[in-house]
């Protein structure tokens, strides 16, 4: 399945919006997902990035 997910990311001091489409099993593997992706691309722990909708796509 896909899902829509989007939020916020912390930058330093800057927050940026964002929106990412995943496949993903489930809505939990969806959100699990986007964390690990701005982890490995951007290097960002998961408490930088704010979850604030999931919708399936």
């Amino acid at each position: 399945m896909k899902f829509t997910v989007s939020g916020k990311i912390l930058l330093g001091s800057e927050e940026r919006t964002f929106v990412k489409e995943i496949e993903a099993a489930s809505e939990n593997a969806a959100r699990h997902k986007a964390y690990g992706l701005f982890g490995s691309q951007n290097g960002l722990q998961r408490n930088r990035v704010r979850i604030e909708k999931i919708v399936k796509a």
